[in-house]
């Protein structure tokens, strides 16, 4: 059986993808509606030695139906799955209908992944390990194109930070 799969961090990035699913195929970019993507929960394995502290990763929050998410869109076997399931622990994995990004009018089944309950987590300021977990996303986005770059730029929401200067500060790297 072959699962499709829609994912909206860092698995938007191939090499990352790779690394937890060396198999996967028909990789291509997509958007979901009626999600929202949040910097809130902490991880389970991106740690921070130097702050003691996990970083913060992305969770996707059910939201009105307008709203959109991209992401990347690939395949994999069921007996591949249980590495994927792992590497998501904190998740839940639920049913959800994707478009491609390029062309909306082609609708696809897919899995997506959103986090269980938890405690909202802050984006941790000042840790190289965070600004690597947020480039590899931004790198995945701009192997896309700009255009997604600035998708996944504008439909990216962070918990607990709410001024304008401290968004721009994350973006430029500087937070």
């Amino acid at each position: 059986m072959l699962y499709r799969i829609f994912a909206y961090g860092s698995l938007i990035n191939q090499t990352s993808l790779k690394k937890t699913v060396p198999e996967a195929r028909a990789i291509f970019p997509a958007r979901a509606h009626g999600l929202r993507r949040v910097f809130n929960l902490a991880s389970q394995h991106r740690y921070d030695a130097d702050h003691q502290r996990p970083v913060c990763v992305v969770n996707a929050e059910d939201a009105s139906p307008e709203s959109t998410v991209n992401g990347a869109c690939f395949e994999m076997r069921e007996s591949s799955l249980k590495n994927l399931l792992h590497r998501e622990s904190g998740y839940q994995f639920r049913p959800i209908e994707i478009t491609h990004y390029h062309d909306r009018e082609r609708v696809y089944q897919a899995y997506f992944f959103q986090a269980r309950q938890f405690q909202p987590y802050r984006f941790l300021a000042g840790s190289s390990v965070q600004k690597h977990y947020l480039n590899l996303c931004l790198q995945g986005c701009a192997a896309i194109g700009q255009e997604f770059v600035d998708d996944f730029i504008a439909s990216t929401a962070f918990w607990g930070i709410d001024t304008a200067a401290q968004k721009q500060a994350i973006w430029r790297g500087d937070f």
